[in-house]
């Protein structure tokens, strides 16, 4: 079956232009184990240096938010493809969720990360952005009808607190309206529910073995 996809995302303009422009937010950032004193827009109710497990997974240290905005791709202080500053957030907002959905937020985020680093390669790198969406529709849509659970009630991909977060500066913002447009009018197929859990870039019979 073959569907055209609706790439567009006009609205991300007024979403993120409406949501990031102003970088400080109401939490506090603990240093060094004292009292929550020095604001932080990137501490989310924990504190700044690496160390907090959370679910599971340690929180990396919270990134200069300058430095972090310097560049298209930001700061990953561990190298797994995901922003520090995405990462720190997709851990707490799915903090208690079931491990596999900050799983696919990790794979949705590094594909982002992957397609606007080069927009005009939108027909190399969109199956990558798919495969995050597969498996995310998997996992909201179709898993109960193999006997496995529903553990997520959107698609990450699509949600303004996501596209918040990941699209904050007007040359993030631009490079994934480029990408999309390059993808604009073409044909895609989409997967059948029985092939969408094989899209899941992590270990999915381990994370429900857990």
């Amino acid at each position: 079956m073959k569907k055209i996809f609706a790439y567009s995302i006009a609205l991300v303009l007024a979403l993120v232009f409406n949501g990031c422009e102003d970088k400080k937010s109401n939490n506090s950032s603990t240093i060094n184990g004292g009292t929550p004193s020095v604001k932080h827009p990137y501490a989310y109710g924990y504190g700044c240096e690496a160390g907090d497990v959370v679910n599971g997974y340690e929180l990396p240290a919270c990134p200069d938010p300058v430095e972090n905005d310097k560049t298209l791709l930001g700061i990953d202080s561990n190298n797994n493809g995901v922003r520090d500053d995405v990462e720190r957030w997709l851990i707490v907002r799915y903090k208690n969720d079931h491990k596999i959905v900050t799983e696919i937020g990790f794979q949705t985020a590094r594909a982002v990360q992957i397609v606007i680093q080069d927009p005009s390669k939108a027909q190399e790198t969109y199956p990558i952005e798919d495969a995050a969406q597969f498996c995310n529709s998997y996992f909201t849509r179709y898993a109960n009808l193999f006997n496995e659970p529903i553990l997520i009630d959107h698609i990450i991909i699509t949600s303004t607190a996501f596209k918040t977060i990941q699209l904050n500066t007007r040359e993030r913002i631009k490079a994934y309206l480029a990408y999309d447009k390059a993808l604009s009018g073409g044909v895609y197929r989409l997967p059948h529910a029985d092939e969408r859990r094989a899209f899941c870039s992590f270990d999915v019979n381990a994370l429900l073995g857990e």
